[in-house]
């Protein structure tokens, strides 16, 4: 699952029952549909009209628009918000709540056709390329179709238009702390992963896309071997959306810098808590858009020092010598140098965690999230009263 679908669960899992009866609604079944019987939250299925990405990478460097998919993605956001409504008529929900930039469109306009508040919870930063023309649609749409808004982060607040602003609340990501806990499973991990007991580990969870930035962290990874011989990078996740070219293009980057015995691409793993018990530091090198991203925040709760790139959403999580080092957005020189900093200094790894693990337990823990999503939810159902 990713980071929406893991917060969905941590929200419809835990609200108080005793004043609301959350039913989560899925194009599909999956694992978050899984996730939600076992836990026992209602859900439903509702199929959706296909979509397409609205930009395309060339040559993994450069992201051009996509007009024809604007097209597409126009004709079935009103086709898929047409079916939601009547699906909502029948249920009568006292409240939506839309996540993922397109379920705010056809989501919030079912919701609107079927006279039902709707909260947009906004996880995604909004990208200003190609003149900001993804910002106006998506600040047009969100003048006209949710009753309220709350965002992951101020970064999301401070997109949206100034009359909307004073009206939005944030509510940061949660997550599940307890399950981060170091619980000891480091020698375990090692051995299926074929890593040696006493190798410095560095460990990286995301998708692999051109803008999460894992070829500055292999090109940074490659200066690190050279004073530490022993170390090991361990990539957690795997491609998706058309990025297996990217993914294809790591793999070669590794052979070029002959680091396939270092380099670990551990694909998919819904297991990431007793991975990061192995890890020893954790990279975040997104170059863009993350927000207080989930794998962080696991790092964080796993007590794990980082180093990272300073992109805003990141430094919302952590600051500099605080909970981790930050380095300068693309430079793989910088971010060599912090990761260094750390293997060398067994103390600032020391400190740095426990700060780390500290924050993630104070300010993103699940309780604080549902808290904040609540207070919300009777924003938005007051609105409409």
């Amino acid at each position: 699952m990713g980071g929406i679908q893991h917060t969905t669960l941590a929200l419809a899992a835990n609200l108080n029952r005793e004043a609301w009866n959350p039913i989560v609604i899925c194009p599909e079944e999956g694992e978050l549909t899984r996730a939600c019987h076992a836990a026992g939250v209602e859900v439903r299925t509702l199929p959706v009209f296909p979509m397409c990405s609205t930009s395309v990478w060339i040559n993994n460097q450069t992201k051009l628009p996509n007009p024809a998919a604007w097209l597409w993605n126009a004709g079935t956001i009103l086709a898929t918000a047409s079916r939601i409504s009547g699906f909502l008529k029948d249920l009568h929900p006292d409240l939506v709540i839309t996540k993922g930039l397109l379920c705010h469109f056809y989501g919030g306009l079912a919701a609107s056709r079927a006279g039902t508040p709707c909260l947009w919870y906004v996880q995604d930063f909004i990208s200003e390329r190609f003149c900001g023309v993804y910002k106006h649609v998506f600040g047009m749409m969100a003048s006209r179709v949710p009753t309220r808004i709350a965002a992951i982060g101020p970064q999301i607040i401070r997109q949206l238009p100034p009359h909307l602003r004073d009206q939005s609340r944030v509510v940061y990501n949660p997550v599940d702390t307890a399950k981060f806990e170091r619980a000891g499973a480091a020698d375990g991990i090692r051995r299926e992963l074929g890593i040696p007991p006493g190798a410095m580990l560095i460990g990286n969870a995301a998708r692999l896309t051109p803008w999460k930035g894992q070829h500055h962290l292999i090109e940074a990874f490659r200066e690190v071997v050279k004073a530490e011989p022993t170390a090991r990078l361990l990539l957690i996740g795997g491609s998706l959306f058309g990025d297996q070219d990217y993914a294809r293009r790591l793999r070669r980057m590794v052979e070029e810098y002959n680091l396939e015995d270092r380099v670990i691409f551990a694909g998919h793993r819904q297991d990431v808590n007793r991975l990061l018990s192995a890890v020893n530091v954790f990279a975040y090198c997104a170059l863009e858009k993350d927000i207080c991203p989930l794998s962080l925040l696991e790092a964080m709760s796993a007590g794990l020092p980082i180093a990272a790139f300073d992109i805003e959403g990141v430094r919302e999580a952590i600051q500099d010598r605080r909970e981790g080092l930050l380095a300068p957005v693309g430079n793989s020189k910088a971010l060599a140098q912090a990761l260094m900093t750390l293997v060398r200094d067994p103390a600032l790894r020391r400190g740095l965690g426990e700060s780390a693990r500290l924050r993630a337990h104070s300010d993103f823990s699940v309780a604080r999230h549902v808290h904040g999503m609540e207070q919300a939810f009777a924003e938005a159902l007051a609105v409409s009263a």
